[in-house]
């Protein structure tokens, strides 16, 4: 065997330990995340080259990457649905998905394109970017409602369940043999019901 030429599970490896050292530093900025570090992100995801390391991708990327796999996901839909320029200007000024959205065909040729002026996307021109945006926020109306897709339903029901089993674990402390424990154990026991014929019903067990 030409032990030049890695296998290819020993070629994944490497690559994420190449990813690893890119993301490092995933926990400080995932807020303002930088276009070489989301690519990496969605490479690392897509390729599925983090199961050399752990089974599950939020677990990766907690233990990991430092950085909780909400955000995770978050930051790789914004790559795949806007590509390198949203996180290129997020880094220089904050702005949210929903306003780079309606701006985005203004933005072309490494540039902000507007009212006449061509700002370049640059760091020495964050103040005037900044300026810009703020003045474009005003004129359009606020955003409508729109149809959430299947992995922000299920990211927003991720939340929710944490929510739940928060307030659950509340009540378990506050009303332990209490005057409401039975009414909390019949709630409980419903919900691990209708949770167990889920599993059922989608072979999880």
């Amino acid at each position: 065997m030409d032990h030049s030429t890695p296998t290819p599970d020993l070629a994944a490896t490497l690559e994420l330990g190449s990813a690893l050292g890119q993301s490092h530093a995933f926990g400080l900025v995932a807020g303002r995340c930088s276009a070489a570090q989301a690519s990496c992100l969605h490479r690392i995801r897509n390729t599925r080259v983090y199961l050399h390391q752990s089974s599950c991708w939020r677990d990766f990327c907690s233990h990991h990457l430092g950085i909780d796999g909400r955000n995770a996901d978050k930051i790789v839909h914004l790559w795949e649905e806007f590509g390198a320029t949203y996180f290129e200007l997020a880094q220089l000024t904050s702005i949210p998905p929903d306003t780079y959205r309606a701006l985005a065909p203004s933005i072309h040729d490494g540039a902000l394109h507007l009212n006449g002026e061509v700002i370049e996307l640059i760091p020495g021109n964050s103040p005037r970017l900044a300026l810009a945006i703020a003045g474009f926020r005003r004129t359009i109306p606020p955003p409508q409602p729109r149809h959430l897709q299947p992995h922000e339903r299920l990211a927003l029901l991720d939340e929710r369940c944490d929510a739940i089993v928060a307030e659950l674990r509340h009540f378990s402390k506050k009303e332990r043999c209490g005057e409401n424990w039975l009414q909390f154990t019949q709630v409980l026991s419903r919900l691990s019901a209708a949770l167990h014929r889920l599993e059922l019903e989608n072979g999880l067990l």
